[in-house]
């Protein structure tokens, strides 16, 4: 059946608020109304996005040049689609709910509950030991949830620089950098997370040299190995884009880093766990972010389950643009920027609806933010 997307970046914080009526912070709503017609680039022909309002003219202009086959939800044939967002919570279900699909396609309360319960940070932890055993050779400790002030203050003493996380968060958000913060002040805003989430991650703080995430897709209790993302982030951790460019390339780019056969190996190891813990409860894209940190001595150290993100990430939309849009030839960056301050001019050269090279807003303009694909030739 096709599938009717709909993106809600902001479903990782829906998840820790765990109520069907949710309303997202006010970034959060703009992300969301500005990315809309995302999903347009990463559905399959004949699937429909859930994106009122987009600019029709825009729209066609669109297919015109690239013919993604993905139409705009018109309500006409809402009870033969499947629900595929962003990722899944009590309160998109509401959304869908609405929106008038058959609840025979949508999935139970429960079932949403154990996906939530997966999503929380311990599940990272759980894969990284289950990972290790398997290995041949080292890779960083997995995190530590902590649920009281005493014992993070137990922890820290001897670990004093650490990254605090909240179960639920995702970007780089929710994250608590000790090296950049007073103990007192790190400890406070650790004990408002506990409260709220009911615990806290905490993990030893590395100086990373390379981030990037190996991307799977479960169904039907199997999961299959998608290919590799490599993105940016700024000094606290935070998404500022991908690259765009084929898996060869990108390995190619993390081997530069971190021995790729080690990759490879991780990969195939990581599959056969998310087989025994993911894959029997959920059907849908996943990631799982890495990175690479350089040790004191000029040792390199990978962190094989920074995060785990059970839904669709940035990484699969710069996958499928790289895999579907980009020429051959061509490579790029994909970025998420604030409209205000990187005003996007089309500029974009395509033969034979790919992209070559040049610069295009991937969304209708006007929103908060951009979501720009850069392009070059090599």
């Amino acid at each position: 059946m096709a599938k009717l997307h709909y993106f809600n970046p902001e479903n990782d914080i829906a998840l820790a608020a765990g109520v069907k009526n949710f309303t997202p912070p006010k970034a959060a709503f703009a992300l969301r109304s500005a990315g809309a017609a995302l999903p347009l680039w990463y559905g399959d022909r004949g699937d429909y996005v859930l994106a009122h309002g987009v600019n029709a003219q825009w729209y066609r202009t669109i297919e015109e040049r690239f013919s993604t086959g993905v139409r705009l939800f018109d309500y006409s044939s809402a009870d033969q689609l499947v629900a595929s967002p962003w990722g899944w919570s009590l309160a998109v279900k509401g959304v869908f709910e609405r929106e008038g699909i058959d609840p025979a396609h949508l999935p139970a309360d429960s079932e949403i509950d154990h996906w939530r319960t997966l999503s929380h940070r311990r599940t990272a932890a759980l894969l990284r030991d289950e990972t290790a055993t398997q290995l041949d050779f080292s890779i960083a400790p997995a995190a530590v949830e902590i649920k009281t002030t005493g014992d993070l203050e137990r922890l820290l003493k001897p670990q004093p620089e650490s990254i605090m996380k909240s179960p639920w968060s995702s970007s780089g958000r929710g994250l608590i950098d000790t090296r950049r913060l007073t103990a007192s002040e790190a400890i406070r805003r650790a004990e408002g997370i506990m409260r709220r989430q009911g615990s806290i991650m905490v993990e030893k703080a590395y100086e990373r040299t390379a981030d990037f995430a190996l991307l799977f897709e479960c169904h039907g209790g199997k999961c299959s190995f998608v290919g590799y993302s490599f993105f940016n982030t700024d000094n606290s951790g935070n998404y500022t884009g991908n690259i765009l460019a084929s898996d060869e390339r990108l390995l190619e780019a993390i081997g530069k880093y971190y021995p790729t056969e080690r990759i490879k190996t991780v990969s195939n190891v990581l599959c056969g766990a998310l087989e025994r813990i993911i894959a029997p409860y959920y059907n849908g894209p996943l990631g799982i972010d890495m990175l690479v940190a350089t040790l004191d001595d000029g040792s390199t150290l990978l962190d094989a389950t920074v995060e785990l993100n059970l839904r669709m990430t940035m990484g699969f939309v710069a996958h499928r643009l790289s895999e579907r849009y980009i020429a051959e030839g061509s490579e790029g960056n994909y970025s998420v920027v604030p409209s205000n301050k990187t005003p996007v001019s089309d500029t974009m050269d395509v033969e034979d609806r790919k992209m070559v090279s040049g610069r295009i807003n991937l969304t209708p303009p006007g929103g908060l933010f951009s979501f720009v694909a850069d392009v070059h030739r090599l």
